[in-house]
C-alpha cells in the first residue's frame, strides 16, 4: 500500500506498538541446515500477535543488507563540529 492509499484510507504510520500492523525482530539470528541466515520475526496487529515467521537470507542477500544498513547508520551519525571534538594532541 502506498502512502497515498494509506492517506485515502485514513491509515497513518505510528511508533505506537499497539496500533497498526507491525513486523518486529523476535529473537537471535539463526542458521539453517542449508547455511542460510534466518531472522525470527513476529507479526502483530493493534498489539495482538498474528503469527511468527523467519526471514531467510542467502549469504549474498545478507551481505547486501549489511552493507545497506551500514551505509544508513553512517549517514545518520551527525558530523562532529570543531568545538565538540576532544582537545587531545
Amino acid at each position: 500500500m502506498t502512502m497515498t492509499q494509506r492517506a485515502r484510507r485514513g491509515v497513518t504510520l505510528t511508533a505506537n506498538p499497539a496500533q497498526g500492523v507491525r513486523i518486529e525482530r523476535d529473537g537471535s539470528l539463526e542458521t539453517t541446515h542449508a547455511g542460510r541466515f534466518a531472522l525470527p520475526l513476529s507479526i502483530t496487529h493493534d498489539g495482538a500477535l498474528l503469527g511468527v515467521g523467519r526471514l531467510v537470507l542467502t549469504y549474498d542477500s545478507a551481505a547486501d543488507l549489511h552493507a545497506e544498513l551500514g551505509r544508513l547508520l553512517a549517514e545518520s551519525i551527525p558530523p562532529t563540529t570543531p568545538d565538540e571534538r576532544s582537545e587531545t594532541t
